[in-house]
């Protein structure tokens, strides 16, 4: 698979912030409580692939990201998927971001909405396809698992997430590595529900 140029300059602003930094600091701008409803409700409606939302743009020129149509593509789902799972509901900024440091990634997929789960929320098969999809197929997969957690008000750790958007076909060890991460922290989530289900059954 041929990796394509993207230039740094459009990737990372002056301020030498990483990917998931500039992530984190969206999905607070999204959870504030003065952030428009309806620009929320443009970037939960708008197609990544194909960004026409005027609320994007404005985030975007904010965060000095704009200059390559991948890049800003890239950015479109990231900026789509906080938005999905921001939640409107919540008294205070964390309890509406789309953002929780505490939360792997695989941790949310395998618990969603409930932690007493020994079943994924997300399935194995479902897990096996993110994990394997490259280009176009892991742009729907990622939307849909956005929704699917956004339907369980399940957040996650988007400090990790950003870098497997920004990094797909472009520096795929980084990618490798945010898949890896991926799948190491849904099964030892697995293995510790099954664990605690099996001392129970014992006691």
């Amino acid at each position: 698979m041929t990796t394509e140029t993207i230039p740094e300059t459009a990737c990372r602003p002056a301020q030498g912030r990483s990917w998931g930094q500039i992530a984190v600091g969206l999905a607070g701008k999204l959870a504030a409580e003065d952030f428009p409803r309806g620009d929320l409700a443009e970037l939960r409606r708008m197609d990544p692939d194909d960004p026409d939302a005027a609320a994007f743009w404005r985030l975007m020129a904010g965060e000095d990201l704009l200059g390559s149509p991948t890049v800003e593509r890239k950015w479109a789902l990231a900026l789509h998927g906080l938005a999905l799972m921001t939640r409107t509901a919540g008294s205070d900024l964390a309890s509406r971001s789309a953002h929780d440091r505490h939360t792997p990634i695989g941790e949310a997929l395998f618990y969603g909405d409930d932690r007493s789960r020994t079943a994924g929320f997300y399935s194995h098969t479902r897990l096996n396809r993110l994990l394997t999809a490259r280009g176009p197929m892991l742009r729907t997969l990622l939307a849909r698992m956005f929704r699917m957690l956004a339907a369980a008000d399940q957040p996650f750790n988007w400090y990790r997430m950003a870098p497997l958007i920004l990094a797909e076909g472009h520096d795929e060890e980084q990618a490798d590595n945010e898949r890896r991460g991926i799948a190491r922290a849904y099964y030892q989530a697995e293995n510790y529900a099954q664990r605690t289900q099996s001392q129970e059954a014992n006691t």
